[in-house]
């Protein structure tokens, strides 16, 4: 009888232990995993200076056009009240552009504090909204297919960045592998109830040695300057845990195929 007690003391004790050392562990991993979606998201922040910079070039560009336009026409004598408001409304144009792009950085980068219902099309346009002249800039097009859409709750604006981290990817993929007539596609799809979206490049594909491991974190191909590691593995954890999802990822014939379901 003393045995049992003395065991079943002991076998108590060994469970509050190992309770303790998972309770540890599961705040390690947690703790690692917010790490991790804080070094992407800084990481994000500079690849999102980079697109204000080529939004901003061109209409900064014809801001200063138009300027040297007015003051050429008040040096001929041509100016006048209707030529002054025209170009003045040109600049005007412009600015607006470019406070409407800021504030679509500024939201994209303040974190959503609930779910809310949304649908592919609406986040892809916002998406693009952000990455699209960056595209044009590097002569990449974006062909969209939306075959079948439908609502579905979550954190929007995780789901642009992980957008956002694939469409970046297939791009420097096709920039690294000097692709002629590069191009993205993102299409859409609704089957057995689940949404799937696939983002294609012609990029030529990724290596097969190394395919298993794209989503490891901190695993990256690129310079230690140009790239952290923490995107794709960031992408893959906010579908899988945000989303309860899957990401993953195949080569096609002339590129890779990123396909995200939930």
């Amino acid at each position: 009888m003393m045995i049992n007690i003395v065991f079943s003391f002991i076998l108590i004790i060994a469970m509050v232990v190992l309770y303790k050392k998972n309770r540890d562990l599961k705040k390690k991993i947690a703790k690692k995993d917010s790490l991790l979606i804080r070094q992407a998201k800084l990481a994000s922040i500079g690849e999102m200076l980079e697109h204000i910079a080529h939004q901003w070039k061109q209409p900064l560009a014809q801001i200063n056009s138009i300027s040297l336009n007015i003051e050429s026409s008040f040096e001929d004598g041509v100016l006048n009240k209707s030529l002054l408001e025209s170009e003045l409304s040109q600049i005007e144009n412009q600015t607006l552009y470019m406070s409407e792009t800021i504030e679509s950085f500024k939201s994209y980068l303040h974190p959503d504090k609930e779910k809310t219902p949304f649908n592919m099309k609406e986040v892809i346009d916002e998406t693009l909204l952000l990455i699209e002249p960056l595209l044009k800039h590097q002569t990449i097009e974006c062909f969209i297919n939306i075959k079948n859409d439908r609502t579905v709750k979550g954190y929007k604006k995780e789901f642009i960045q992980t957008l956002l981290v694939l469409l970046n990817n297939a791009k420097d993929a096709l920039l690294e592998n000097k692709v002629k007539n590069p191009h993205i596609s993102i299409i859409v799809d609704v089957k057995n109830h689940k949404t799937i979206v696939l983002i294609k490049d012609n990029g030529k594909g990724i290596d097969e040695q190394i395919i298993d491991k794209i989503f490891d974190p901190y695993f990256t191909t690129k310079k230690e300057s140009q790239g952290t590691g923490h995107g794709l593995s960031m992408a893959k954890m906010i579908i899988e845990e945000s989303f309860g999802g899957k990401l993953n990822v195949i080569n096609e014939e002339d590129g890779a195929c990123f396909r995200v379901e939930f």
